[in-house]
């Protein structure tokens, strides 16, 4: 998600330029439309045999000029120079952001080709359709690949079903499947959520006088536990009747179904696999969501490990990595570079502490040593190249 958000940051910049050049680009080409249009307006009060004056000819040759200058400007000028670095910002940002090749810590694509694993790879595949409520696209695949052993009538697809429907603003279905069990969703805020959605639907479709109706008998074995809720949900009706205004912002959810129902049915999955005892996900998009998650790491593990510096660390006496030992645990370095060499310090090229307290390593103060004199890099203070002192990393 942070990559996302770190492309979508340099996307929105993109974007926002391409909106300023155009509604630029805009203005220059309306305020030239407009120069044209006065000079027409202007020769066209003299008949087509007169001849024009100095002064006219001089505007129009003017007004070409601009013309010309300024479409070649649009056209070949800066514009382009700064939509290309910015575009070209993007997709620096999308290749920074996202790595193409997991091939390196991901499990090669033959293992699940074996004897072993394809059959299970290929029942995982199957239950998830099954589950997401595609019979029809898992009964071909099922026959296809000649798959046996995964069961075709899944509870889970009918939650799929009721979910769907909630999502698309109908409670129906999943209505009747919670008053089946409502002596186990007691304590569920889901009935009160259904009924909610379901009342708010009468009162678009049928007007508020039903939706009330509606209210009146559901909504009072729910009070007690819903009270702030259900009044809103009530203060809501206002804003269904014709004619009404818009409605506030504390409200809009409310009467919006997609929203409504996208939140219903999520609560819908989460009270209904709880009650089944299921899992939310089946195994293969579980092991989606997990190697979605875990392969950025393995990767940046697997990047930190091959890095020369690294693989040198390992047959030395220092770590390979910054550890962070906590508050208590003090400050201690692992390695040095040398901020001017940019080369990691070493016993026969130790870091050597200058009297103004700038650190760099002992090749760089030989090579900023002018005879007796040497002057800190970092700030002016002048001194003797003897009075560097070799420090210690403990």
């Amino acid at each position: 998600m942070d990559s996302c958000l770190g492309v979508e940051q340099d996307l929105d910049k993109a974007l926002s330029k391409f909106r300023s050049l155009n509604d630029n680009s805009s203005k220059l080409l309306q305020n030239m439309i407009d120069q044209v249009e006065e000079v027409r307006r202007e020769i066209t009060k003299y008949s087509n045999d007169a001849q024009l004056s100095p002064a006219q000819t001089m505007l129009i040759n003017d007004l070409a000029a601009t013309v010309k200058t300024t479409t070649a400007q649009m056209s070949t000028g800066n514009y382009h120079r700064e939509l290309h670095a910015t575009v070209s910002r993007v997709g620096k940002s999308i290749d920074r952001h996202f790595i193409a090749d997991y091939a390196s810590v991901a499990p090669k694509a033959e293992s699940f080709c074996n004897d072993v694993n394809r059959p299970i790879m290929e029942q995982a595949i199957a239950q998830h359709l099954y589950r997401q409520g595609l019979e029809d696209v898992g009964d071909a695949f099922v026959s296809e690949a000649n798959i046996t052993g995964v069961e075709r009538t899944c509870t889970f697809a009918l939650l799929q079903r009721c979910a769907a429907a909630l999502a698309e603003g109908d409670p129906s279905a999943a209505l009747n499947w919670a008053e089946r069990r409502a002596h186990e969703l007691h304590n569920s805020p889901l009935p009160f959520t259904l009924h909610r959605m379901q009342a708010l639907k009468l009162a678009r479709e049928q007007g508020v006088g039903a939706a009330i109706e509606y209210a009146r008998r559901q909504f009072p074995l729910h009070a007690a536990r819903h009270e702030r809720a259900l009044q809103a949900a009530v203060c809501a009706l206002a804003w269904c009747t014709p004619g009404a205004g818009p409605a506030p912002p504390i409200y809009q959810h409310l009467l919006d179904p997609k929203a409504l129902g996208a939140e219903a049915a999520e609560l819908f999955i989460k009270e209904a696999c709880g009650l089944l005892r299921l899992a939310p996900l089946s195994p293969l998009a579980g092991a989606v969501l997990a190697g979605a998650r875990v392969l950025p790491a393995l990767h940046d593990i697997r990047s930190k490990m091959s890095h020369p510096h690294v693989i040198a660390a390992w047959s030395d006496d220092e770590l390979p990595f910054e550890v962070d030992l906590g508050e208590d645990g003090g400050g201690y370095h692992s390695v040095f570079a040398c901020p001017i060499l940019r080369q990691q310090a070493s016993e026969q090229n130790p870091p050597m502490r200058l009297l103004c307290g700038h650190v760099i390593s002992r090749d760089a103060l030989n090579k900023l040593a002018m005879g007796a004199k040497l002057k800190c890099p970092y700030c002016p203070m002048e001194q003797s190249p003897a009075e560097a002192r070799q420090i210690y990393f403990s």
